[in-house]
Order: C-alpha cells, then structure tokens, then sequence
C-alpha cells in the first residue's frame, strides 16, 4: 500500500475519532457527569479548547492537501494539546471514551513519526 494512502487514511480516522470524541460526551454517564460537575471549568479555558479544537481541523485538512504550514503547524498543536491537557484539570470519562481517546492519541504519534521519519516528509516541500 502507498505510503500516501496510509497517511491520508490515518488523517482521516483522526478526524472520525475526535467527532466520535466529541458526540461521545452527550451519551457519559451520570457518575462521570456528577464527577465532572464537582471542579468546573473557567470560561476562558473552555474558549481556548474550542479555538484550539477549530485549529486542529484546519490543521488536519492542510496535512491531508499536504501543505508545507500543515506539518508544522500539527507539532506545534500536538503540544499545544498537551498543554492544555495538563491545564484542564482531573476528569473521568467512561471506559469508552478512553479507549477512543487512547487510539486518538495513537494515531497522532503515528502521524507525527510518519511526517518527520519517513519519505512522506518530502511531499510537505513542493
């Protein structure tokens, strides 16, 4: 299989995972929920994610054009996420949604190795 074709099937199930991410939070449970009340979220934070969230897409959709600003820009999401990960706070989510979350996180890793370690790199310079 074309090199590619692997990196364009990765970008998208990415995508399929966050919307699934996304929609998943309307079905937790009400443990999970409860848990999530107790220490809310400021206002900001919440403005900042969405931003950050809207400039993942964006950012995927360059990757997928491979468009040079896209394979920079994702590094600098990618740790951007974490930094944000780190500043939201505890949180449950239910078995699932873990598990989602997990593979997500997967497959950024691949996505990262695949646009600095491999002949996929060259693409990003015409």
């Amino acid at each position: 299989m074309n090199l590619k074709t692997i990196f364009k099937r990765l970008i998208l199930l990415d995508f399929s995972l966050f919307v699934l991410v996304i929609i998943g939070f309307s079905f937790e449970s009400e443990v999970v929920i409860k848990f999530n009340e107790i220490i809310p979220m400021p206002d900001f934070f919440i403005l900042i994610a969405v931003i950050w969230l809207l400039a993942y897409f964006v950012n995927l959709l360059l990757l997928y054009k491979f468009k040079s600003i896209g394979k920079q820009m994702y590094l600098f999401m990618y740790i951007i996420g974490f930094v944000l990960a780190l500043l939201g706070g505890p949180n449950a989510s239910d078995p699932w949604m873990y598990v989602l979350d997990g593979i997500e996180m997967s497959i950024a890793g691949a996505l990262l190795v695949l646009l600095y370690f491999t002949p996929i790199k060259k693409e990003f310079n015409k």
